[in-house]
């Protein structure tokens, strides 16, 4: 399955009446729905400073815990049936946890369409690369906040910008022997390494990149990095994103791109969004962690995701928000999505 293509199908219906009605449908049918979000370790090898690992009071509270091998296919009865995708890792790095191939072929038993996972790479050895590969890893992720050398490891604090090269090159040969496996690069922008973006294709041409995503810096926590207005970069955006659009596009890539970077920020951090489909967040992004599943309410491990929706009348509120106003279902889950994504 191309999860771009879904996306690219996605963005074109404009309606949240009909993407409610869809995904009434499936949920009635019993149909795959979901994203699920997976972070098996609640933990970081970086102190990126864009992150709230660097929130050293938050991290102390929030970010413990990891999830036992054993639950893994306790875990995968819930809800795998239901998932269209599973991405391991959200907030935290998943390559800190050992069971990744395991829980990749779990999810491929249970005929998940799309696994990706999301890392910083860092910690990430050619053999690993293999092993999840051929474990059915449909897709990586890797972050990264610099172009250059210099901005790399000042933003990535612990990163190592060689590395993160070596790692390239271990998924770049790995997809000649599977030429399914697809390679992603999420750049997280501020004011300080946007115009990097120019350099982009001098420094990573030689890699295998299917997808780039373009992510502006959103307030995340108490983090070492401060400066979260992008004001400055307003008027370049259009052109560097416009430049990017074109090189992607002979590059056959894929770019996914905020429409627009202009927000009010002294109302808000965030771009309002125009995308319909952030109001089908609540009902389709299922975060799971070693501390939370989800829903508050939803105890995994003695109920299945089909008997919270009965206990629920989930399928009713779907229905009931097909014929609910916009800006009714903005009061609950104002700006769900801090941009539009385009998609070249």
């Amino acid at each position: 399955m191309d999860i771009y293509k879904l996306l690219k199908f996605n963005n074109a219906i404009k309606s949240h009446r009909i993407k409610f009605f869809g995904l009434w449908l499936l949920s009635v049918l019993n149909r795959r729905h979901l994203a699920i979000q997976f972070d098996p370790v609640l933990a970081c090898n970086l102190r990126c400073k864009m992150c709230y690992f660097t929130d050293e009071e938050y991290v102390r509270t929030n970010m413990k815990g990891i999830f036992k091998e054993t639950d893994l296919e306790n875990l995968a009865k819930v809800n795998f049936k239901n998932a269209l995708k599973l991405q391991i890792g959200c907030g935290a790095e998943p390559t800190l946890f050992k069971h990744n191939a395991k829980l990749i072929e779990i999810a491929k038993d249970y005929k998940v369409p799309y696994i990706s996972m999301v890392t910083n790479g860092n910690l990430l050895e050619n053999q690993e690369v293999i092993n999840l590969s051929k474990a059915g890893l449909n897709e990586f992720i890797l972050s990264m906040h610099g172009v250059t050398k210099t901005t790399y490891e000042d933003l990535m604090d612990k990163g190592i910008y060689d590395k993160f090269h070596e790692v390239l090159r271990y998924i770049t040969e790995e997809k000649k022997n599977n030429p399914k496996l697809k390679l992603r690069i999420n750049y997280t922008f501020n004011v300080d390494n946007f115009h990097e973006l120019k350099m982009f294709f001098n420094v990573y041409d030689v890699y295998s990149i299917d997808i780039i995503q373009l992510r502006p810096i959103d307030k995340i926590g108490e983090t070492t990095y401060n400066n979260f207005s992008i004001k400055a970069i307003e008027n370049d955006y259009q052109e560097v994103n416009a430049f990017l659009k074109k090189e992607s596009a002979k590059r056959g890539i894929t770019l996914l791109s905020p429409k627009t970077i202009n927000r009010n920020e002294e109302q808000s951090l965030k771009v309002k969004t125009e995308n319909d489909s952030s109001y089908l967040i609540p009902y389709t992004y299922c975060y799971v962690s070693p501390k939370y599943y989800w829903k508050d309410d939803f105890d995994w491990k003695t109920e299945t995701f089909a008997n919270w929706q009965k206990r629920n009348n989930w399928n009713s509120k779907l229905f009931k928000n097909i014929f609910t106003s916009k800006n009714d279902l903005e009061k609950p889950n104002r700006n769900m999505l801090n941009y539009s994504v385009e998609i070249n």
